[in-house]
């Protein structure tokens, strides 16, 4: 599968979107550890500051071209991100999804 960088965005040959997600994944995967080390040191606000920063412009650029994608494929990045929103905020596992979000004043990524 052939695949092309253009702006910022990996295209491959059959519109699938599978190299671009990944690529993203391993972006953010990088922060997981990084904000659970941060988070006890940091006041909420500025760790708000550091997704949106940080998370959210990664998922959000772009969003419009490779979010068209299978459900399958997006599920990945949509576990990533309830993952950090729940160590940014210390909330545990159970804790719904939308309340997350709610949060953050943010939308979810719909899958």
């Amino acid at each position: 599968m052939a695949t092309c960088k253009y702006l910022g965005i990996l295209i491959d040959s059959d519109l699938k979107w599978i190299e671009h997600i990944k690529y993203i994944y391993n972006k953010l995967i990088k922060f997981v550890s990084i904000i659970h080390k941060i988070r006890s040191k940091l006041p909420s606000e500025i760790l708000r500051l550091t997704y949106f920063a940080f998370v959210h412009s990664h998922l959000s650029y772009g969003i419009e071209i490779y979010g068209n994608t299978t459900t399958n494929h997006l599920s990945k990045l949509l576990v990533l991100n309830n993952r950090l929103l729940r160590i940014l905020q210390h909330k545990p596992f159970p804790t719904h999804t939308i309340d997350l979000y709610n949060t953050y004043f943010t939308l979810p990524l719909q899958c």
